[in-house]
């Protein structure tokens, strides 16, 4: 191969390298990383694969005048937001005194920023004073989160390609009390969340295991 010919390959090579770089970015950028669609059903499995969990969106709903979407997790409910920019989940913390419940929070709470981008952080806190019996109850619950990576992850539901590793660190204090959990969550294009990881006194690991699209 000449020198003029070489060179041509050099070029051709860093250009298809380049559109391959901008492909990818953009359709990271134009993916659904967290689709709620209603019908969709997720099933995880943990580790040791004893224990199975079933997440099914079951459409739109209303919180307190609040438009959001109703999802069910096995018996529970959960209240999401999904929007151009952020991804919210209702929180809701309350303190029990001797049968009765007081409500310490009660909120929707910033749980992605969109989009998706590697390196960025978010971080938002909420304050709160309740009066328990007379006495004040003195509230505060951070939440820190941050896309860490951009992976290839594979579950027993297949191999899931352009997945972010997002970390999340909720911190609640009430009153001198403080507790810390690290949340670690893999969300790949068009499916979600594939893996998730939580740390506080044990650590839970959860896989997918099937995912089935609204129809």
């Amino acid at each position: 191969m000449n020198f003029n010919n070489l060179k041509l390959a050099l070029i051709t090579a860093i250009i298809f390298a380049n559109f391959s770089c901008e492909d990818k970015t953009l359709y990271r950028a134009t993916s659904d990383y967290f689709p709620l669609k209603a019908g969709m059903i997720w099933q995880y499995a943990n580790l040791a694969g004893n224990d199975t969990i079933e997440i099914k969106v079951i459409g739109d709903a209303s919180f307190n005048i609040q438009k959001c979407i109703l999802v069910t997790r096995d018996v529970e409910s959960e209240y999401w937001i999904n929007d151009k920019t952020e991804i919210r989940k209702l929180v809701e913390i309350k303190l029990n005194r001797t049968g009765f419940d007081f409500v310490l929070e009660q909120s929707f709470r910033v749980y992605f920023q969109l989009p998706l981008i590697k390196g960025n952080s978010w971080r938002e806190d909420f304050l709160n004073s309740v009066d328990v019996f007379g006495e004040p109850v003195n509230f505060k619950h951070v939440i820190n989160g941050r896309v860490e990576s951009i992976e290839d992850v594979t579950t027993p539901a297949g191999n899931f390609a352009e997945a972010y590793k997002v970390i999340l660190v909720d911190s609640l204090q009430c009153n001198d009390s403080l507790s810390t959990r690290v949340s670690y969550y893999w969300l790949a294009p068009e499916t979600g969340i594939v893996k998730e990881r939580f740390e506080s006194h044990d650590t839970i690991e959860q896989s997918l295991i099937q995912f089935i699209p609204n129809r």
